[in-house]
């Protein structure tokens, strides 16, 4: 009887602990990726102080590119969801991220002086290189 006991207890502390360990995982899993995590006006806020040190912002320029920022952002967040719900491929939403991004880029040089546009290119290629370091697959990035 006193075996009966100990197995018992033994089951229900590894049951305990296990449950413990999944909720864990799934929070973890969350903070990482769940779009309740992820403030999309921070980070814009936080790419407009990296552009403003590099191209010096004049004028209305900040404000007019965050819009622009803010609306390929919503973009993209969509697309994602989008694809995360029908489960589409990753290549079809690549290829109209990058359609955002090209629209994107097209409204900030209307913004931008021709100097700040060649910074602002610049910029962007540093970016992209960055994001591609430390990943598996030949070093490409993922879209943003």
């Amino acid at each position: 009887m006193e075996m009966k006991r100990i197995v018992f207890s033994l089951i229900v502390v590894i049951v305990a602990l296990a449950s413990a360990c999944n909720q864990s995982s799934k929070n973890n899993s969350q903070q990482n990726s769940g779009p309740g995590d992820f403030d999309a006006e921070e980070r814009v806020n936080s790419q407009l102080e990296e552009l403003n040190e590099v191209l010096n912002f004049s004028g209305n320029q900040e404000e007019q590119v965050g819009k622009v920022l803010m609306e390929s952002m919503d973009n993209m967040m969509r697309m994602r969801e989008e694809m995360q719900n029908s489960g589409g491929g990753f290549e079809g939403m690549r290829e109209k991220m990058q359609e955002v991004r090209t629209e994107q880029n097209k409204k900030i040089k209307e913004i931008l002086s021709e100097e700040q546009w060649v910074k602002y290119e610049v910029y962007e290629k540093e970016r992209r290189g960055k994001r591609g370091q430390g990943r598996s697959g030949g070093g490409q990035g993922r879209p943003q």
